[in-house]
């Protein structure tokens, strides 16, 4: 059994939720994996293409089989619970209502992976972050929004980095709230998807700042990051490093000042 169908079970399977994930460590080679957006009301559709940008990235670099296409969620509907990576984007403030709480937080209880994503233009919007806070804080008032340490695996799960690029650099860290021993949503204050947007016909459409392109290849880099440890969690902690992993990781570019 992997985790993709464990996310389907009903609640009554949560006590196998350990063993379930001891046993989930690295990914299906029968199935796709989707990077799912997450609609709500409010501006989810912000740096439109940038998803399937990530997927093709993941695809030709990695050995994982992604999908081409990366689908629109809304939280109420039981397609969330195909997937254990999704990004819920934003440049504004907004509220989910009890329904999209409640299954927001269930499906992360359950295993899924939330990137908040917050694509203020010169700045990170402050209503979108409020918002976040305000929604993390309804659905986990007992666990205390973190910064993630820059040692996490969540740096080193496929590529070592240094800091969580995007289209900018507002904030050299990101911030998260802990289900257990793991992250189960992320903060982004970086603009992720905004340095992986494209047009029709495939260019992108934003320079990142300051660093240009070297600062688009981080930001790639730490996007597989994230997606990539929806998936693996802490399974470099546990097992010895492979060099065939890492040998195209060893050379880093130097960060923009």
């Amino acid at each position: 059994m992997n985790r993709r169908q464990f996310l389907t079970m009903s609640a009554a399977s949560l006590a196998a939720l350990p063993l379930l994930r001891s046993r989930a460590r690295a990914l299906g080679v029968q199935q796709k994996l989707q990077l799912m957006r997450i609609q709500y009301d409010g501006a989810y559709d912000v740096n439109p293409g940038a998803l399937e940008a990530l997927s093709e990235v993941v695809r030709t670099r990695t050995s994982t089989d992604t999908a081409e296409l990366s689908p629109v969620v809304p939280l109420t509907s039981p397609a969330l619970h195909d997937s254990l990576f999704a990004v819920l984007a934003g440049d504004r403030a907004f509220t989910l209502t009890p329904e999209e709480r409640s299954r927001l937080e269930r499906w992360l209880g359950l295993g899924g992976f939330l990137v908040f994503d917050n694509a203020g233009r010169t700045a990170p919007d402050m209503g979108f972050d409020r918002s976040v806070r305000a929604e993390l804080n309804a659905m986990f008032p007992d666990q205390p929004i973190e910064r993630v340490s820059p040692e996490h695996v969540i740096y080193r799960t496929f590529y070592r980095l240094d800091y969580p690029a995007g289209r900018a650099i507002f904030k050299p860290y990101i911030e998260g709230v802990r289900q257990g021993s793991r992250f189960a949503a992320v903060i982004v204050h970086n603009d992720l998807l905004g340095a992986l947007t494209r047009d029709s016909l495939g260019r992108y459409t934003q320079v990142p700042t300051p660093g240009g392109e070297n600062q688009r290849e981080m930001a790639m880099r730490f996007g597989m990051n994230l997606m990539l440890y929806s998936a693996c969690l802490h399974y470099k902690d546990d097992q010895v490093h492979i060099d065939f992993l890492l040998h195209k990781r060893k050379w880093k570019i130097t960060p923009p000042e």
